[in-house]
C-alpha cells in the first residue's frame, strides 16, 4: 500500500539498434520516456549539450498512412458487423497474443486485399445514397407541380402559343390573375408563401407577358424532363425503392464481414505501435551513431531492464540507474501499488488526483470511510445483497478487463457495509421484513446524527494525524507542531469546553481546556503566516488562518449528509411499498410484482447514484483538504496498443 519506487535510467546504444529495442520495450511496457527535447530538460542536462535532436524516420508517412486506412475502415465496419449485447457486451472478447504473434498474424493476412474489399463496399454504398439523395432533391423540387397534367414535352413543342411555368410570391396571385385576365393562366399549386402557376398566351402576345411576370418577381421553372411530374416522380420513387434494395443487400453483406473486422482490428493495433515506436524518437538526442535514452522505470524492474538490452543489444549499451532527487520530485511519474480490497479503491484516488512522490498514497486511509459512509447512505440489506449477487456474478463468471473487474470489485466490496447498516437499521427493500431494528430510523434520528458527527470528527483527525506524519517523514517536525498540533490542541479544547456541562466534567477540567484552546489559537496566529516577509503580514495571515476554524464547523455540518441519505432511501423504500400495498386483490397479483421490481430498482440506482458521489465528495473535501495536496503525474509507459488486442508477455 503506497507508492511504488521509481529511479531514472540512462540508456545509450548504437542508433541502429534502436528501433528493436524499442519493439522490446513497448512488449515490457513498463518503462516511461523523459522528452530530452523538451527545452526545460535540455537545459537540465550539461552533458547532453552538444547532442542532436532524434525524429522520426522516413518509414513513419507509410505507417501512419495505413493505420489512418485501417481506422477509416473499422469506423465504417462498426456500423454495420453485429456487435455482442448484454452481459457478453461487458466481456473482454479481445484476442490474447503476444507482440511476436501479432506481428505473425499480420504477415500472413493480406490486409490490404481486406481493405481495398472494405473500401468498395463503402464507395458501393456511398455512390447508393448519393443517387438516392439526388433523386430525392429532384422529386423535391417537382413536388410542387405534380398537378400538372400535360407532359413538359408538350409545353416546349407549342408553336403558336408561348408557354410561362414558374414562381410568384402569393399575395400577387389574385392581381396577376386580374392582369392577365385575358390569357390561359392555371394555378398549379400554392402554399403560404408562393403560388406556382402557368400561363399559356399567344406568341404576339409574349414580350407584353414577360413584362407583366416580371413586375411582379416572376421566378422561371427549368427543367430537362419532358414527361407529366407525376410520372417522373413515380419513376424516381420506384428507383429510390430498387436503390433501397440494393443498399439493403449491401448491409447484408457487410453484416458478415467478422473475419474482415478482426483482421483490420489487428492491423490497426499492429500500425499503431509501429507509429508510436517511430514518434517516440521525438524524446531522444543522437549523434550520428549513438541514441540517448532516459526514462522512469520502477526500482523492481532494474533486472528486468538491464535483461532486455542485454538480450537486445547484448555489451552494445551503456546503461545507468540514479535515485530520485529533490529537484525531480515533481516529475517522477506516480504508479500506486495496494493489494486486495484497497486497489479496488484507487479509481476514487485518481479521479480526484495522484499523489506527488513525496506524499502518502491517500487510497488505504481513505478506504475503510468510504466503506462506513457509504454502507450508512444506503443502508438496506436487500439493496446489498442485489448489489453482492451482481458484482459476484461479474467477478466470478465474466470475463472483463482489468478496469471492469476492479469496478465490479469496487461495488462487491461495497456491498457488506450496505447489508451491515441495512440490518442495524431493519432494513430489507425498505419495510418488506420485519427485521430487528437495533437503531430505528424513524424514531432514533438524533442518534443516527451524533454518529454521522463523531464519524466525522474521526475522519477529520485522522487526516489531521496523516499530515502531520508526512511533515515529520520529510524533516519538518516544527511544520507539523505548528500546522497540526496547534489545531488539534485548539480543536478537541473547543470540543472539551462544548460538552463540559452534558459531560459533567470538573470545573478544573474546562479551565485547562481553556487555558489550551487560547495557546493553540496564540500558535496559530503567531506561525500560520510564517511564510510572509514582513510581520504585519505574518500576524495578519496568522489571524485568517484562525478564521478557518469555521471551515471546520463547516466540515461537521456535511457529515449530516450521511443520516440525511440514508433516511431518504429508506423512507423511498417504505413509501413505494405502502403504495404497492394498496393495490387490491388481482391488481395486486398481477401488477405488484412488476411495481416493486421497478420501483426498488430505480430507488436503488438512485441510492448508489447519491451514496457514491456524497460520499467521494466527502473525501475529497472534508477529508483530503486537511492533509493531502495531490498534483502527482501518473505513469504513463511506453507500452503497446491493446485497444482489439489483449498483449501477453513473452
Amino acid at each position: 500500500m503506497a507508492i511504488v519506487k521509481m529511479n531514472k535510467f540512462t540508456l545509450l546504444t548504437f542508433e541502429s539498434q534502436k528501433e528493436e529495442l524499442l519493439r522490446k520495450l513497448q512488449a515490457f511496457s513498463q518503462v516511461e520516456f523523459i522528452n530530452l527535447q523538451d527545452e526545460e530538460q535540455f537545459e537540465k542536462n550539461e552533458d547532453f549539450k552538444e547532442l542532436e535532436k532524434d525524429d522520426v524516420d522516413s518509414k513513419y508517412a507509410e505507417y501512419e498512412e495505413d493505420l489512418s486506412k485501417a481506422k477509416s475502415a473499422l469506423e465504417f465496419l462498426t456500423q454495420y458487423v453485429p456487435k455482442e449485447s448484454g452481459l457478453k457486451a461487458l466481456q473482454d472478447n479481445r484476442q490474447s497474443l503476444t507482440m511476436e504473434q501479432l506481428e505473425d498474424k499480420i504477415k500472413n493476412s493480406n490486409w490490404e486485399k481486406v481493405y481495398k474489399k472494405v473500401k468498395e463496399k463503402e464507395e458501393h454504398l456511398s455512390s447508393l445514397e448519393s443517387k438516392i439523395t439526388k433523386l430525392e432533391g429532384e422529386i423535391d423540387v417537382l413536388r410542387p407541380w405534380v398537378s400538372l397534367d400535360a407532359p413538359f414535352k408538350s409545353l416546349k413543342d407549342l408553336k403558336s402559343t408561348s408557354y410561362f411555368i414558374g414562381t410568384i410570391a402569393k399575395q400577387y396571385e389574385q392581381e396577376l390573375l386580374e392582369k392577365l385576365s385575358e390569357q390561359y393562366v392555371e394555378i398549379i399549386s400554392s402554399n403560404n408563401d408562393e403560388s406556382n402557376i402557368l400561363v399559356l398566351v399567344n406568341t404576339d402576345k409574349k414580350d407584353e407577358t414577360i413584362e407583366i411576370l416580371r413586375g411582379f418577381g416572376f421566378s422561371t421553372f427549368k427543367t430537362d424532363y419532358n414527361d407529366i411530374p407525376s410520372n417522373l416522380i413515380s419513376n424516381f420513387q420506384n428507383e429510390i425503392q430498387e436503390l433501397n434494395e440494393k443498399i439493403i443487400e449491401v448491409k447484408k453483406e457487410l453484416f458478415t464481414f467478422t473475419d474482415e473486422e478482426k483482421i483490420l482490428q489487428l492491423m490497426y493495433d499492429y500500425l499503431y505501435n509501429k507509429v508510436t515506436r517511430k514518434t517516440v524518437s521525438k524524446n531522444f538526442l543522437k549523434t550520428k551513431t549513438v541514441v540517448t535514452i532516459q526514462g522512469w522505470n520502477m526500482v523492481d524492474n532494474n533486472n528486468k531492464l538491464k535483461a532486455i538490452c542485454k538480450e537486445v543489444l547484448g555489451d552494445d549499451y551503456y546503461l545507468t540507474f540514479e535515485e530520485v532527487k529533490e529537484e525531480d520530485i515533481n516529475d517522477v511519474p506516480i504508479k500506486l501499488k495496494n493489494g486486495g480490497m484497497t486497489k479496488a479503491f484507487e479509481s476514487v484516488t485518481e479521479m480526484y488526483s495522484y499523489p506527488r512522490y513525496n506524499e502518502v498514497d491517500p487510497t488505504p486511509f481513505l478506504t475503510p470511510f468510504y466503506l462506513i459512509f457509504f454502507g450508512m447512505m444506503v443502508a438496506d440489506a436487500g439493496y446489498g445483497l442485489v448489489m453482492l449477487i451482481a458484482s459476484l456474478i461479474a467477478v466470478k463468471f465474466l470475463n472483463l478487463e482489468e478496469s471492469k473487474k476492479q469496478f465490479a470489485k469496487f461495488f462487491l466490496y461495497l456491498s457488506f457495509p450496505t447489508i451491515l447498516f441495512g440490518l442495524i437499521y431493519g432494513s430489507f427493500f425498505g419495510d418488506m421484513l420485519p427485521l430487528p431494528r437495533f437503531i430505528d430510523p424513524n424514531n432514533d434520528v438524533n442518534k443516527i446524527l451524533i454518529m454521522s458527527i463523531v464519524l466525522g470528527v474521526i475522519q477529520i483527525f485522522f487526516g489531521l494525524s496523516l499530515k502531520a506524519y508526512t511533515l515529520v517523514k520529510l524533516g519538518k517536525p516544527k511544520d507539523a507542531f505548528y500546522d497540526v498540533g496547534s489545531w488539534i490542541i485548539t480543536l478537541v479544547s473547543i470540543g472539551v469546553i462544548a460538552l463540559g456541562a452534558q459531560l459533567a466534567l470538573p470545573d478544573i477540567a474546562v479551565k485547562i481546556a481553556i487555558g489550551a484552546m487560547i495557546f493553540g489559537m496564540i500558535v496559530i496566529v503567531l506561525t500560520g503566516g510564517r511564510a510572509e516577509e514582513t510581520k504585519g503580514a505574518q500576524i495578519g495571515q496568522g489571524l485568517y488562518a484562525l478564521y478557518g476554524i469555521t471551515g471546520y464547523v463547516g466540515d461537521l455540518v456535511s457529515y449530516t449528509r450521511l443520516m440525511a441519505l440514508g433516511l431518504a432511501g429508506g423512507s423511498i423504500a417504505g413509501a413505494f411499498n405502502l403504495l404497492i400495498g394498496q393495490f387490491p386483490g388481482i391488481a395486486a397479483i398481477i401488477f405488484g410484482p412488476v411495481l416493486f421490481l421497478l420501483a426498488h430498482i430505480f430507488n436503488l440506482l438512485l441510492s448508489l447514484l447519491g451514496a457514491y458521489v456524497h460520499t467521494a465528495r466527502l473525501q475529497y473535501v472534508e477529508y483530503f483538504s486537511k492533509f493531502y495536496e495531490g498534483g502527482g503525474k501518473p505513469f504513463a509507459p511506453f507500452k503497446a496498443s491493446e485497444k482489439y488486442v489483449n498483449l501477453k508477455k513473452n
